[in-house]
């Protein structure tokens, strides 16, 4: 089987979605023979699409230019350009890129059907704040298009897997789970014996917040949490905040809070060995790697009762869920969780399982047999 490969590459391309694309196609790669068939923006295409789609939004310049009509195109005359050149069995797209003549498949994460339930009051939406609702109904229409053309759809959650089929019409038997892989290498890596037990004797004070996108993560629903926590708990719990540039709430970093910006990937095994609790209550996620991360390393999690995280933490095992903005809940949650000798003990050895189901060596297996099932049929 030839299976080709479909992504838009940024710039760096072992950065893209988070490192996703590339090792995915690695992985892959010692498994099948896989062919790059693109898609790859020269510098000056990508100039001129993003100055052409740049918009001033609340005082800032934004381009979503990879959703514009123009970059569509060029991506839909480069890949087929691509694909002449090099036939293959079957085409995966990491994204819904174009339409093709060989069989594809989408591998994806969240769709424009999941952006137009999460707009705010006034039709905007807070994580795409260039594409309005005339833009988005365009995208939704287009991608919906595409599902009904490619051969399956590759879904990164079963919450994700019941979407596409519940709203976006796509045929259950189109649709398949595969669970991403965690890019960093110390993922795999045995957390060392005297962290676990450190975490399991106590006492549990640290708490650990990662993400670039500070508000999405909902940082402030965690920094109020941390305040009352500190009044009405316990003094000496402490917040460690990981990924934004700058410190990214007006003032001053609050008492028992400490940024750290951003920090290299290597670095971040030795700060999750850090923590206690890794507190990540997101407003707005794809899938929630960095709950696989924290759990890896043994690390208790407080996530959202949304989208893929209650797949990941499951509430009162490996951690807490809470359903709505409210400090005082997750408050309340973190309080119970760092009390709760058990939770500890069996996150701790889970972590191993974790580990191991949370591969790219598993993910290119479970994608290459979904493959394998769209060239016999």
């Amino acid at each position: 089987m030839r299976l080709g490969f479909a992504c838009a590459w940024d710039p760096r391309p072992e950065g893209t979605w988070s490192h996703t694309p590339w090792n995915l196609r690695n992985a892959l790669r010692e498994r099948i023979e896989v062919v790059d068939v693109g898609l790859i923006y020269p510098s000056a295409v990508r100039t001129a699409l993003k100055a052409a789609n740049a918009r001033r939004v609340e005082g800032r310049w934004v381009s979503m230019w990879k959703h514009s009509r123009l970059a569509r195109r060029y991506g839909e005359v480069s890949l087929d350009r691509s694909l002449r050149a090099n036939p293959c069995d079957v085409v995966l797209q990491i994204q819904d890129l174009a339409p093709v003549s060989a069989p594809f498949l989408i591998l994806q994460d969240l769709s424009y059907d999941v952006l137009f339930e999460h707009m705010d009051e006034n039709g905007r939406l807070v994580h795409f704040p260039s594409l309005d609702r005339s833009a988005l109904e365009r995208l939704r229409d287009r991608q919906r298009g595409m599902y009904e053309r490619a051969s399956g759809v590759v879904a990164m959650s079963r919450w994700f897997a019941d979407h596409l089929v519940n709203v976006s019409g796509v045929p259950r038997e189109r649709v398949h789970v595969v669970n991403p892989g965690a890019s960093a290498a110390w993922t795999g890596q045995e957390v060392p014996a005297e962290v676990r037990q450190r975490r399991i004797d106590g006492p549990r004070r640290r708490l650990l917040l990662v993400g670039k996108d500070f508000f999405t993560k909902n940082g402030p629903q965690v920094l109020a949490a941390v305040a009352q926590l500190r009044a009405e708990v316990d003094p000496a719990i402490t917040l460690t905040v990981v990924g934004p540039a700058e410190w990214p709430v007006p003032g001053e970093v609050p008492p028992g809070v400490t940024f750290l910006g951003r920090q290299p990937i290597d670095a971040m095994a030795g700060i999750y060995d850090d923590h206690d609790v890794f507190v990540m209550p997101s407003r707005f996620e794809g899938f929630g790697i960095a709950l696989v991360e924290a759990l890896a390393r043994g690390l208790p999690c407080v996530a959202r009762k949304a989208f893929a995280m209650p797949e990941i933490v499951e509430h009162g095992r490996n951690g807490a869920l809470v359903a709505t903005d409210d400090p005082s809940e997750l408050a309340g949650a973190i309080a119970r969780l760092l009390a709760d000798d058990t939770v500890f003990t069996r996150t701790a050895a889970d972590a191993a399982a974790v580990r191991g189901h949370y591969s790219w060596e598993r993910a290119a297996d479970e994608v290459v047999a979904v493959a394998r099932q769209v060239v016999r049929t």
